[in-house]
């Protein structure tokens, strides 16, 4: 039997054993903390250029690349140049603007967790799903898609809701689990992985169940990531890192120097396998293999990093409390400042000497020499005669410096420098601009006053006299062509050549470049001279002299120096970067009669590393390409390296996206059928393109197809204005140009919708009525000239009918009157004339037959006087009648 103390022993010793077992296991490794000076693109964007509020929690990447970010201000996207905000002001399905997580979506756009919604959005299309009232006050603050398209979204209390086939389920909990706020969610195959202010937990989604990481209990996990190894590193607020691998959950010992159990975020990279890691006050470090590697520019003003994001280019985007976005891209090229050891920032000539040796000179920091030992300095204390460094050149072992007083030579076997060497004043004390070796080895000097000498390599000197036009010409550039003949670049005096018999021929250029400075000259395979200037690009073949700009599709038209790569690349610097084409184009360019004739130019700049855009020229060298074939430019910040072959192809230009019509404070999100209402006059359409590393390079044509064939150059304006368009059917068409690329078109066909009298039914029945009335009024007008001409007739037949009535009325009074007459005279006869007559007839019948009538009791005599009484009376009465018959006729 057992006493008792045998019993304590035992249970002590299962106590120790099961103390020992739940002590959390670490992982204890050696960490190498290494910083590097890589140099990184920042762009930072925040609510003083555009982005709506400064805090983002969350960022990712559609497939379309687009850039989506949640706030609390609403659902953002962001193309490199614009943002666009989607919240409760603009959707009122959105009740709430703060968004709190988003993943992309493998079916396109993104899923995001509003506080109280799930929202699907691609593009400018928004799906809103409101969580149900029947599930109670619900805060959505994370969010996972699985593999199948299930989406799982974490709440503020701890609760996992699935939504499927648009519908919220619940996912049962024990609630002697309490997950608390859910503020991580992963999907990893089978499983969920939850992490949060109670720890981290795993959910299977086959089974049910929940299981919580006893490790990680009560820790407050603020980041979760899967590696492509299906390695889980799990980030905490106060407890540092966290892996979990093949089910074992381990602690990484984090060096204690460097205060980094604060982490904040976590994204895997897949430029070099490594994971960034982003701090509550450090800002953020890479973790690759045994490394830690740290990047001093990297994390400035980056405090209280919540999420790092890592997007198709292979940059780096980082956001958080109050800091804003951030995105950090790799240097295209490599710098040489003061912080690789150069005794001076600025850079003004360059060369490689025959043991690989490069040699930069200063304005006043001497001149480096950089090997892959180190840098070694060569200044007044190691006896060069100025700290001014202008020009270099190479013969044998000989290191020729040109100094702001007189030449110096260094011999490149014992790098000791020498002074005096030649008996001449002028170059002993004056300015040497530049040096040029040429076949014969012969070392061409020219100097600030404008004499260019000859030292042989017998050590004697000769001065060139050049023509009186070149008198005082400051000499900053020499080249020898491929038959020998010498060219020099002047300093307001163009350029001249100097042939074997060492005849000057001077070439002034006044008419092409004002300037008259020529900084460079280079030789094309087909023998011809391309000269550079700060007014443009001249080429110079069979003796004529053409020009070339920005109008031909050069970035810029300041150039100091031209470099042939070995792919058949040309490199240009100036004062706005550096610019490149190919050789190929050059020469399509100079046979082509169109003077308006474009080729490529690629632009690299500030957003490409340069600590500065300005390049130096008027120096010689002012640029060289070193025997590796990286190309080497001066710049006011350092000498820039090129390496041609790590340039990242110019990646084809994507079609713009179109993004609305605008009108009167309105904004139609572009579909298949747009329409403008009548009256509007004046709109504009918005359109894009994604870019992050030059938004504003990308240029834009557009032209309405059914006005024309011409298209409109906007240059980097991404909206397009129109004005009194006419009432029909229209199809917009805009394209991209990048450095010469161009992308496809992208066209919308839109309506103008018109007023009732703007349609061309009613413009017909208008012409019809204009018609009808037109041949009604022209037809009244006919009828009233053919009434006023029958009128005029009837007048003239009226009047002539009057004068006839009224002569027929004087005729029938007239004969009325004649007719009394008659009637009268008739009546005188019958009455008057004819008692008389017959009283003289009988009387004179008495007097022939007196005899018979004796019984009568008159005399002749009394029957004599009865008949000259009667004729008398008749003679009266004819009288009478004869004075009216001639009153008759009277009238």
């Amino acid at each position: 039997m057992m006493d008792k103390a045998s019993l304590l022993q035992r249970i002590l010793f299962v106590y120790c054993t099961l103390l020992l077992i739940s002590v959390p296991p670490s992982f204890s490794q050696q960490w190498n903390i290494v910083e590097k000076e890589t140099v990184f693109v920042r762009a930072d964007w925040n609510n003083s250029n555009e982005l709506p509020v400064n805090t983002v929690f969350r960022t990712v990447q559609d497939q379309k690349g687009f850039v989506w970010m949640a706030t609390e201000e609403g659902l953002v996207r962001f193309d490199g140049r614009s943002f666009k905000n989607f919240n409760h002001t603009n959707n009122p399905d959105i009740q709430t603007p703060t968004f709190n997580d988003l993943t992309a979506s493998q079916s396109g756009g993104v899923y995001a967790a509003n506080s109280n919604a799930l929202v699907h959005a691609s593009f400018n299309k928004l799906e809103v799903f409101n969580s149900p009232r029947e599930l109670g006050p619900v805060r959505f603050t994370s969010i996972a898609e699985t593999f199948s398209g299930e989406v799982y979204l974490g709440t503020q209390n701890g609760t996992l809701f699935l939504f499927h086939e648009n519908e919220f389920k619940q996912v049962y909990r024990p609630d002697t689990l309490k997950t608390g706020y859910i503020r991580e969610l992963e999907d990893f195959g089978d499983h969920l992985l939850l992490g949060g202010i109670n720890g981290f937990f795993s959910f299977d989604k086959k089974t049910g169940k929940f299981h919580e990481y006893e490790l990680l209990s009560g820790k407050d996990v603020k980041a979760i990531l899967i590696t492509p190894d299906r390695e889980v590193y799990i980030g905490t607020r106060l407890h540092g890192l966290y892996l979990l691998k093949k089910g074992s959950l381990t602690k990484l010992e984090l060096p204690a120097e460097g205060d980094l159990e604060e982490i904040s975020a976590l994204e895997y990279s897949t430029v070099d396998r490594s994971i960034w890691v982003g701090t509550s006050s450090q800002g953020i470090f890479k973790i690759k293999g045994k490394e830690i590697i740290r990047h001093p520019d990297l994390s400035k003003n980056l405090n209280e990093v919540w999420d790092i994001f890592e997007d198709d280019e292979g940059a780096i985007w980082t956001s958080g409390l109050g800091i804003g976005i951030s995105r950090f891209s790799l240097s295209t090229f490599e710098i040489l400042g003061e912080n690789s050891g150069l005794s001076h920032p600025i850079i003004l000539a360059t060369m490689e000497d025959s043991k690989k040796g490069l040699w930069l000179g200063t304005p006043g920091g001497g001149l480096n020499r950089i090997t892959s030992t180190g840098v070694q300095h060569f200044t007044t204390k190691e006896g060069l005669s100025h700290d001014l460094v202008l020009s270099l050149a190479q013969r044998d072992n000989e290191i020729f410096i040109g100094t702001g007083k007189g030449l110096n030579k260094i011999n490149l076997n014992t790098l000791k420098i020498e002074k005096g060497f030649l008996d001449k004043p002028d170059l002993e004390e004056g300015v040497i601009y530049s040096l040029l070796k040429d076949s014969k080895n012969n070392i061409w000097i020219g100097s600030i006053n404008g004499t260019l000498s000859k030292l042989a390599l017998d050590g004697s000197l000769k001065t060139v006299q050049l023509n009186k036009e070149l008198l005082n010409a400051k000499i900053i550039f020499g080249m020898e062509d491929s038959n020998g003949l010498l060219w020099f670049g002047t300093f307001g005096n163009g350029f001249f050549s100097i042939n074997k018999k060492e005849e000057v021929i001077h070439f002034p250029v006044y008419d092409l470049a004002p300037s008259q400075m020529v900084t460079g000259i280079l030789e094309d395979p087909e023998g011809d001279l391309w000269i550079s200037t700060p007014d443009g690009l001249i080429s110079f073949s069979n003796g004529q002299m053409h020009i070339f700009g920005k109008k031909n599709g050069f970035q810029f038209d300041g150039i100091f120096k031209m470099i042939p790569d070995d792919d058949g690349l040309v490199w240009m610097s100036g004062n706005h970067g550096v610019q490149s084409t190919s050789i190929k184009q050059l020469m399509e360019l100079k046979k082509s009669k169109d003077e308006n004739h474009r080729i490529a130019f690629r632009l690299f700049d500030k957003s490409d590393g340069l600590m500065n855009n300005e390049f130096n020229g008027g120096f010689h060298p002012a640029g060289w390409k070193l025997s590796s074939g990286l190309i080497v430019f001066p710049s006011m910040e350092g000498a820039v390296i090129i390496n041609p072959k790590k340039i990242k192809e110019q990646r084809s230009l994507t079609p713009p996206y179109l993004e609305s019509l605008n009108f009167e404070n309105q904004e139609l999100h572009l579909s298949e059928d747009i329409h403008v209402p009548a009256g509007v006059n004046f709109f504009n359409i918005s359109y894009g393109n994604i870019e992050f590393d030059k938004p504003k390079s990308i240029r834009y044509t557009y032209r309405i197809k059914e006005l024309g064939p011409q298209w409109i150059d906007n240059e980097n304006r991404t909206r397009a204005y129109f004005t009194g368009l006419n009432p029909g059917k229209y199809e917009f068409q805009v394209k991209a140009e990048q450095f010469g690329v161009f992308s496809e078109t992208t066209s919308l066909s839109f309506t103008i919708e018109a007023y009732y009298y703007q349609t061309i039914w009613f413009k017909i029945l208008v012409i019809l009525f204009v018609f009808i009335m037109g041949f009604g009024v022209r037809t009244l007008i006919i009828n009233k000239r053919m009434k006023e001409e029958l009128q005029q007739k009837i007048k003239l037949q009226t009047n002539d009918l009057h004068a006839k009535n009224e002569t027929l009325i004087k005729a029938m009074a007239h004969l009325e009157k004649h007719n009394r007459l008659l009637e009268e005279v008739a009546w005188t006869q019958s009455h008057q004339f004819r008692g008389p007559l017959s009283k003289i007839l009988g009387m004179v019948e008495v007097l022939k037959n007196y005899e018979k009538f004796k019984h009568i009791e008159k005399t002749k005599a009394e029957i004599l006087n009865e008949i000259e009484t009667s004729s008398k009376e008749l003679d009266q009465i004819l009288r009478k009648l004869n004075l009216k018959l001639e009153e008759h006729e009277a009238e």
